[in-house]
C-alpha cells in the first residue's frame, strides 16, 4: 500500500505531516488518538485489513476481517469509523449463501463511489477468492468468484489494490487481487493466484503461477504497483513465500515475484538460507528521488527451532535485485513478525523512510509500530518504534497499517474481554498522532543487527484460469465496539494548552511541548496542525507542532549512568508523573526519573515581557547518593510558517560554561547521554533548511536531598528586534531563534499558493520569531 504523508529532508528527518484541509473544512469527528475494539460478545472477530476513507464522505476508516458466529459459520465483517473512533455502520457478509465467508483486505476506490473486499468462501468442495464491491454505506454493489484450477482446491484473497491507469478511459482503475491455491492441505503444496478485474467486476484475467523446480510452489501475500522499465507504472509487485524443499514448515524462503500489468512474469527472487523460514507479509513502492521505482517488502526470519525476527528488503527499480536488508530483533527474546510497510513521504522532496506495522510474541502480545530509514531499513529516531495493546498487557495483534492526513491507523485483533462479558476476540483499532503515540503506547527499542540474506530465482510456471461467476451477497447487521485506551485529547478539551494573550503552549504532563487540542484548531502556514507546541497567537503559527512534534527534555547523572527523557517523538522513558495541574495561563509538570530525580518544570507568564513564557526548571535528588555530573538537555524542531520545513536559525551563547554543546539538529534524542549531532556552536540565521536547536548543559553536582532550579524561557514575537529584546529583558544569553524563510508575499494565513520563499524573514524575524533561552545562575 502507499501513503500520501510525508517524511523527512535529511536521513534523520522521519515524517512530515500535510494537514491543509483541516484549516478550512471541519472532519465530521474529530481526529483524536486511541485503541479501540469493534465485535458481539458471543462472536469470535478477527481484524484483518484497514484502510483510511480519503475519499468517501465523512472520512474515517474502514476495517474488515472474519466473524466466527457460535454455530460454527463465518462471515464477512466490515466496520467504518469515524474519526473519534465511533462507528458509522458494521456489516457482515454471506458471499454465495455460503456458510464460510472471510474477508483479508479492503481498497477504498479513489471516485469516491465505496470500497472493494478480497477473502475467500467455501463452496463444497472447494474454497475460492472472491471480489465484493460495497459503497460507502456498505451495501453490496456486486461480487465476483474466481474460479480454481479444480473445484476442491483451497484458494483465498489475501491483498486488493486499485491500479493507476493513467490515461484509462475508465474514471478509476482495474483491481488487483492475489492470494494462493493450495492443491493439497497435508503438504501445503500451492499455487500463487493474481487476477485483474475492472470496476465492474468482470475478470481480465486471472492466472496461477507456480515454480518448474519444485512442487510445493509458492504462496502470495501482498501486491503494490511500480514503474515498469519503460517507466510506466504498471509492473505488479508482489510479496509473499516459496517453499525451497521439504514441505512449508522447513526452508521457506520470502519471496518477491514481479509480474507485468498483464501478468507476464518479470523477474523473482527468493531469500533465505537453509534451516530457517522466511516471509514476505506487506510490500510498498517507494516514489522518493532516487529511491523511485524502488520497492521494499517485510515480514520475518529466523530458524525453524527459534523465534523469529522482523525483516524487511529493499529492491531496485524495474528488477528484483536486493539492495538493502534489514533485521529487528526483540531485546527480551520475543518472536516479531512484520505484517504492513508504508512509504513515508516528506513535503520537501526528501528521501523519506518507511513505517512498519507488526506483532511481537513471546513474553507478551503486543502490536507495534516502527519508523525505518529508506537507505538501509535500519532504525529511525526519532520516532523509534512503539508498542500497543500494553495497558493491561493484553494479547493484541496488528496485521495493517494506512494513514489519513495527521494519523496512523493499525488493525488487528485483541483477545482481551474488555466489557468482562466473555467475549473472546474482537477487531482491535489503533489511530496514532504523527509520533506513533497514543496515551497507551510504550517505547519498544529493537535491536538491529547486520543481515544478508543469499537470494536465488527460479524459472515460474503460468497457468491462465479465465472462468469466474457472478455470485449473489447476503448482507446481515452487525454491531458492538468500545474504547480500550483514553482518547487523546478527551473530548471538548484541550488539557495543558496554556496562554498570556500573546504566547500559547501546549504542555504535557511530562512537561514537553506539543499536545491534542480539541475541538480543532489548526495552526496557520503551509502545514498546519491541530497539535498545539509552541504559537505565536496574533499570526496563529505553531513553530514546534507540525510535522514532526520533536520538543523534548531529559536529565541524567553521567557519572551514575542514570537517565529520563520525554518527548512526543522520542518517547518517555524512565520517567513517572508525579504530578500534573495547569490553569487556563499556567502549568507545572512533576515526574520522577527512577530513584534518582524528581524534576518540575513550572510555566508562568513573565511580567517582563508579553513575548516570552518562564519555565523554572527545578531537579531534586531524591536518591541516597550524591549525583557528580548532573545534566539537562533540551530540544526543538522549529517549523516556522509561513513555510515550515524550510527556516533560518540562530544560536547564542554556546560557549557558556554550563553549555556542553548545541546544534541545529531539533531531531536529537533529549536523553542527555546519547550521541548528539549537528551542525554545532553559535551562528546566525543558518539556513534554510529543515532545522532545529538542541542545547546540552551540564549543572555541576547534585548532592543526596539537594535540589537545584534554573530559569528557561519559550516565546514568539513579531519580529527579530522584539524577540532580541525580550530575551534581553529576562537576561537570557543563552538562546535560539527559529525564523521563517519567507519573501514578504502573501497574506496571513499564508496557504501554499500565496507566499513565497525568501531572506525577509530572516533579516527582519516577520512575521513570526520563535525562541529559546536559558537564564543559569548557580544556586
Amino acid at each position: 500500500m502507499n501513503f500520501t504523508i510525508p517524511s523527512f529532508s535529511r536521513e534523520r528527518r522521519w515524517l512530515r505531516l500535510s494537514v491543509l484541509l483541516l484549516a478550512t473544512v471541519a472532519p465530521a469527528a474529530q481526529a483524536v488518538n486511541f485503541e479501540s475494539y469493534y465485535g458481539q460478545a458471543e462472536m469470535r472477530d478477527d481484524g484483518q485489513d484497514v484502510k483510511a476513507a480519503k475519499f468517501c464522505p465523512d472520512g474515517g476508516s474502514i476495517l474488515v476481517g472474519t466473524r466466527a458466529l457460535p454455530d460454527g459459520t463465518t462471515q464477512a465483517l466490515a466496520t467504518r469509523i469515524r474519526d473519534d473512533g465511533t462507528t458509522l455502520w458494521q456489516r457482515g457478509y454471506s458471499v454465495n449463501g455460503s456458510k464460510q465467508t472471510s474477508a483479508n483486505a479492503v481498497v477504498e476506490l479513489n471516485d469516491g463511489t465505496g470500497f472493494a473486499l478480497t477473502g475467500s468462501v467455501l463452496r463444497d468442495p472447494g474454497v475460492f477468492i472472491y471480489v465484493m464491491r460495497i459503497d460507502c454505506e456498505g451495501k453490496v454493489a456486486w461480487a465476483t468468484l474466481l474460479q480454481n484450477q479444480k473445484e476442491d482446491y483451497r484458494a483465498a484473497g489475501y491483498d486488493i489494490i486499485q491500479s493507476v491507469d493513467r490515461g484509462a478511459p475508465a474514471p478509476f482503475g482495474d483491481l488487483i487481487v492475489v492470494g494462493d491455491e493450495v492443491t493439497d492441505p497435508r503438504s501445503g503444496s500451492s499455487f500463487g493466484r493474481i487476477a485483474r478485474l475492472t470496476a465492474a467486476g468482470a475478470v481480465t484475467w486471472s492466472q496461477a503461477y507456480s515454480r518448474s523446480d519444485i512442487a510445493f510452489g509458492l504462496r502470495f501475500r501482498a501486491v503494490t504497483e511500480n514503474l515498469a522499465a519503460s517507466g510506466a507504472p504498471t509492473d505488479l509487485v508482489v510479496g509473499g513465500s516459496a517453499a525451497d524443499a521439504g514441505t512449508w514448515n522447513s526452508d521457506r524462503r520470502a519471496l518477491m515475484f514481479r509480474v507485468d500489468g498483464g501478468g507476464t512474469p518479470v523477474c523473482n527472487a527468493i531469500l533465505g538460507q537453509k534451516g530457517e523460514n522466511t516471509d514476505f507479509q506487506g510490500v510498498t513502492p517507494l516514489s522518493l528521488g532516487n529511491y523511485r521505482g524502488e520497492t521494499v517488502l517485510v515480514g520475518s526470519t529466523g530458524r525453524v527451532d527459534a523465534l523469529a525476527d522482523g525483516y524487511a528488503a529493499r529492491f531496485s527499480a524495474a528488477s528484483c535485485s536486493v539492495k538493502a536488508q534489514s533485521e529487528w530483533m526483540d531485546p527480551e527474546a520475543g518472536n516479531v513478525v512484520a505484517y504492513d510497510v508504508a512509504e513515508v513521504r516528506d513535503a520537501d522532496g526528501g528521501p523519506g523512510s518507511v513505517a512498519v506495522t507488526g506483532t511481537l510474541s513471546g513474553h507478551a502480545t503486543f502490536g507495534f509500530l516502527l519508523s525505518a530509514r529508506l537507505a538501509d531499513l535500519g532504525l529511525n529516531s526519532p520516532p523509534g518504534a512503539r508498542l500497543f495493546g500494553t495497558q493491561r498487557e493484553a494479547p493484541e495483534n496488528l496485521y495493517a497499517m494506512d494513514v489519513k492526513s495527521d494519523r496512523f491507523v493499525l488493525a488487528g485483533s485483541t483477545y482481551e474481554d474488555w466489557d468482562g462479558v466473555g467475549d473472546p476476540q474482537d477487531f482491535y483499532f489503533v489511530q496514532t498522532d504523527p509520533a506513533f503515540n497514543t496515551m497507551c503506547s510504550k517505547v519498544w527499542e529493537p535491536r538491529t543487527p547486520v543481515i544478508d540474506l543469499p537470494a536465488k530465482r527460479f524459472s515460474p510456471k503460468v497457468l491462465r484460469l479465465p472462468e469466474y461467476t457472478r455470485v449473489e451477497v447476503r448482507e446481515l447487521d452487525a454491531d458492538g465496539e468500545g474504547i480500550c485506551c483514553e482518547r487523546d485529547p478527551p473530548p471538548e478539551r484541550c488539557p495543558g494548552v496554556i496562554d498570556n494573550g500573546t504566547v500559547q503552549l501546549g504542555v504535557s504532563s511530562t512537561g514537553y511541548l506539543n499536545v491534542e487540542c480539541d475541538p480543532p484548531n489548526p495552526s496557520s502556514g503551509r502545514y498546519g496542525t491541530t497539535l498545539v507546541g509552541l504559537r505565536l497567537m496574533e499570526t496563529n503559527a505553531d513553530a514546534s507542532a507540525p510535522g514532526s512534534p520533536c520538543e523534548g527534555w531529559g536529565v541524567a547523572s553521567a557519572d551514575l549512568g542514570v537517565t529520563g527523557y520525554t518527548s512526543r517523538c522520542s518517547g518517555t522513558v524512565n520517567m513517572a508523573v508525579g504530578s500534573f495541574s495547569y490553569t487556563l495561563s499556567s502549568a507545572v509538570s512533576t515526574v520522577t526519573i527512577g530513584n534518582t530525580f524528581r524534576v518540575t518544570h513550572q510555566y508562568d507568564p513573565t511580567p517582563i515581557t508579553p513575548f516570552l513564557y518562564r519555565v523554572a526548571v527545578t531537579i531534586e535528588n531524591i536518591g541516597s547518593v550524591p549525583v557528580l555530573d548532573l545534566r539537562y538537555s533540551r530540544g526543538v524542531d522549529y517549523d516556522v510558517a509561513p513555510n515550515g520545513f524550510s527556516e533560518y536559525i540562530t544560536i547564542a551563547g554556546s560557549a557558556a560554561p554550563f553549555v556542553i554543546a548545541s546544534y541545529d539538529n531539533g531531531f536529537n534524542s533529549p536523553n542527555p547521554l546519547a550521541a548528539h549531532s549537528g551542525f554545532p556552536g553559535d551562528f546566525v540565521d543558518r539556513g534554510p533548511g529543515d532545522l532545529g536547536a538542541f542545547f546540552d548543559l551540564q549543572l555541576g553536582t547534585l548532592k543526596a536531598n539537594e535540589k537545584r532550579t534554573f530559569v528557561t524561557y519559550y516565546g514568539a514575537a513579531p519580529d527579530e528586534l522584539n524577540a532580541l529584546n525580550a530575551l534581553g529583558l529576562v537576561s537570557a544569553s543563552v538562546y535560539s531563534l527559529g525564523q521563517p524563510d519567507w519573501d514578504g508575499s502573501g497574506v496571513w494565513p499564508w496557504w501554499p499558493t500565496g507566499a513565497g520563499f525568501g531572506t525577509l524573514g530572516a533579516t527582519t524575524g516577520k512575521p513570526n520569531t520563535f525562541m529559546y533561552g536559558v537564564e543559569y545562575r548557580r544556586q
